[in-house]
């Protein structure tokens, strides 16, 4: 069945992209152009969603619910194939009369092209990170037990064919990896426990209202067969040597940036991320001094102190939620395409290990209305009263307002609203992922709701909002330096430290993170960006500057390359620092 499929879509692809070869093709007329374009774009992502089932399952696509990716060479070869002839047809094809829309979006679509050849050709997970596996695997079968977009047997069916596929994925995803630097197999070696568990546990209780005794009997035997299959692949990983390096190199950072068509360099972003660490600094030791006059080396601990209980933690965050979405709407500081707020709940035990917060919208293609989670973990139940104590204090009062203000309102959360209201855009916006303007806004938002005075101007918000900007500002720092300027590990961990005030133990993590997520200097880079444009426009605009425009607007042209906003809000292009 997946051969006769892959067949029909090579002999698309040929019918699709043989007019763009071809030197005696007449002309297309400018009614054409646009329909040309969006044939194309069609015809691009049902192969992204053929060539990626997992992630069409999390986007709301769910003809490939019940499969998971090819790791065959011949896949791999094919998909480079594709891509490469995509970019040669879609450079070719003649947009010059089409609307400005259009244009844009094929660039768009051109730089996610590129940024999926640099993946594939350069960072190669699937060769030197073996939690790239682990997180098919997972994130295969959290697609279809998070939310009920079809009736529980529909979906358990799909889970039970993916829970079969996974021994010979494993099996196909060990004999991919290569050279395997230690910190990755740190990673993934955490990783597998709580994905074990996630299997173990939460996919059958997920189903446990399934009231068909052969489904249940398939689901505890390819429960057994998936979780043996997870423990050959941790005896594998274990028994395996470290080799290899993680840096990337200077070549491969720039492609990053190129295909979020950003055309600065490096050395250009490092010195502005310089910049905004030494401007955060001095202001954080401002407030600082503010709180804690006598001894302003003891604010941060003082605001650490306010917080909930564990049990309380999720009320509180509810609240909160509440009380911003008020200031929100009271100030006018973006229009809410509706008044929903996400639903507040424990992080999903799997996930608890590598997430502290984090909001995740329904898939832009999802034909049913379903619920967005904003997700808090709280202490785990393993840890020491002191131990706790100190995961409760991360959760102090101000600081998690600031966590809410990022993860929800205004910031991720309020994008998927815009998301969700707005089924007429173009696939190319519908599946828009900038990392710089999905994270970026989420910073942006941190900082700007201070600056409107949030919370009553309360110094303590502004000081934990300081704190999380100096970390974004180290990973800026953190991810070019250990990707291109020979700043190893260990330093960065130091760096997070002295300059950052991060704990020892965050500071590792968060270095860490920077070794197999290269792209985390987007939050910084992101916000920047923002805020240039916004100074643009306030000077362009004068007295006519709404900032409720400007915030509309800019989440009005999706979650798409900021140099693509920048030409649509100015019209045209221009310096994106």
């Amino acid at each position: 069945m997946r051969a006769f499929i892959l067949l029909k879509f090579l002999a698309l692809a040929g019918s699709v992209l043989s007019p763009f070869f071809c030197a005696s093709a007449a002309p297309l007329q400018a009614d054409q152009q646009g329909v040309a374009f969006r044939n194309f774009e069609r015809f691009h992502y049902t192969l992204e969603w053929h060539d990626d089932p997992v992630n069409a399952t999390l986007s709301g696509i769910h003809t490939g619910d019940s499969l998971l990716p090819d790791l065959s060479d011949a896949s791999h070869t094919r998909r480079l194939a594709r891509i490469a002839q995509e970019k040669t047809a879609l450079s070719a094809l003649d947009l010059s009369h089409a609307s400005q829309h259009d244009q844009d979006d094929r660039d768009i679509l051109l730089a996610s092209l590129e940024g999926e050849r640099v993946t594939l050709e350069n960072i190669q997970p699937d060769r030197h990170q073996p939690d790239y596996a682990l997180s098919v695997v997972t994130n295969g079968l959290y697609g279809l037990v998070a939310r009920d977009y079809a009736p529980a047997p529909i979906r358990l069916k799909a889970a039970l064919s993916r829970l079969n596929l996974i021994p010979a994925f494993l099996e196909a995803a060990t004999a991919r990896l290569t050279d395997v630097p230690a910190v990755y197999k740190e990673i993934a070696l955490e990783d597998l426990e709580g994905a074990q568990d996630f299997i173990r546990q939460d996919v059958p209780a997920a189903f446990a209202n399934v009231h068909d005794p052969a489904l249940q009997q398939q689901l505890t035997q390819t429960t057994q067969k998936a979780l043996m299959a997870l423990a050959q692949y941790k005896h594998s990983l274990t028994e395996r040597p470290a080799s290899g390096y993680f840096a990337l190199g200077r070549q491969t950072m720039v492609q990053l940036l190129a295909a979020d068509m950003i055309d600065l360099t490096p050395e250009t972003i490092m010195a502005q991320g310089e910049k905004q660490l030494e401007q955060d600094y001095a202001e954080f030791w401002a407030v600082a001094h503010r709180i804690n006059p006598q001894h302003p080396e003891n604010a941060l601990a003082d605001v650490r102190k306010d917080h909930p209980s564990a049990a309380q933690l999720v009320p509180t965050v509810q609240q909160q939620l509440s009380d911003v979405q008020h200031f929100v709407q009271e100030r006018q500081l973006v229009t809410l395409p509706s008044t929903s707020l996400p639903l507040v709940r424990t992080t999903p035990g799997f996930e608890q290990a590598l997430i502290s917060a984090a909001t995740e919208w329904p898939g832009p293609f999802e034909t049913k209305h379903l619920p967005s989670f904003y997700d808090v973990t709280p202490p785990s139940v393993h840890f020491s009263s002191l131990q706790k104590e100190l995961a409760l204090q991360d959760f102090n009062r101000p600081e998690l307002l600031n966590i809410t203000i990022h993860e929800a309102m205004p910031g991720h959360f309020v994008q998927g609203l815009y998301l969700g209201a707005h089924p007429n855009w173009s696939l190319t916006r519908r599946n828009g992922g900038s990392y710089t303007i999905t994270e970026g806004w989420a910073h942006y938002s941190e900082q700007m709701m201070v600056e409107q005075g949030f919370d009553h101007a309360s110094p303590s918000l502004h000081l934990m909002q300081l704190q999380d900007a100096l970390l974004r500002d180290c990973r800026l720092l953190v991810s070019f330096g250990m990707h291109m300027k020979g700043m190893s590990l260990s330093e960065a961990k130091e760096l997070m430290q002295s300059r950052c005030l991060q704990s020892p133990v965050a500071a590792y993590k968060e270095a860490r993170r920077g070794t197999a997520d290269p792209g985390y200097f987007s939050y910084t880079l992101g916000k920047m960006m923002i805020l240039q444009l916004r100074s643009d426009l306030q000077k362009q605009q004068g007295s006519h500057f709404s900032l409720q425009h400007f915030h509309d607007s800019l989440l009005n042209a999706g979650l798409v390359p900021m140099r693509v906003i920048r030409r649509e809000l100015t019209g045209q292009d221009g310096s994106l620092l």
